[in-house]
């Protein structure tokens, strides 16, 4: 009798692996026939979404303007105090193009920033442009030849002492 319950041991065991496979096999192709069903049901749960197109506000867009002006402003201010550094610390080379009596100082705008204007009693020397060569300040002084000023020269400065006036070649 053992010899019977023996053989019907690895029957039943194989009867019982062979039942797991197969409800294993069910659960996974329900699972499958679920997927299929909500893919084809309700497409647009499987697409790829685009991301949203948000338009900026009016008032981020202000926003944004008044940014790009405060930039704007910063720049000059910082090339202004660039170009001051250079005065102070550097040989320059500016174009003077005439000189005013000191009375008439009330005539000068405020705005004069890449301008040297100095005083030389009972003068004042105006002189424009800051430039680190003596090339790029004959550029200008030619420039200024063309427009009438044909008394314009090269002149070197370190700070506001005049080093060299430059005669054209």
């Amino acid at each position: 009798m053992q010899s019977e319950e023996s053989t019907d041991q690895p029957k039943l065991s194989k009867l019982e692996r062979q039942t797991r496979v197969l409800s294993v096999s069910l659960v996974m192709v329900s699972l499958l026939v679920i997927v299929l069903a909500l893919f084809y049901s309700f497409p647009d749960l499987f697409k790829a979404k685009e991301p949203m197109q948000v338009s900026p506000s009016l008032e981020l867009l202000q926003k944004i303007d008044s940014l790009k002006l405060e930039n704007q402003e910063l720049k000059a201010v910082q090339q202004f105090y660039l170009a001051r550094k250079l005065v102070d610390n550097d040989t320059i080379y500016s174009v003077q193009t005439g000189m005013l009596p000191i009375e008439s100082t009330g005539l000068l705008s405020p705005g004069l920033s890449n301008a040297l204007i100095i005083e030389a009693k009972p003068y004042l020397k105006f002189s424009i442009g800051l430039y680190e060569t003596y090339e790029e300040a004959n550029a200008l002084r030619k420039g200024l030849v063309k427009l009438g000023f044909t008394d314009a020269f090269v002149a070197s400065y370190k700070g506001t002492t005049r080093l060299k006036i430059h005669r054209a070649q």
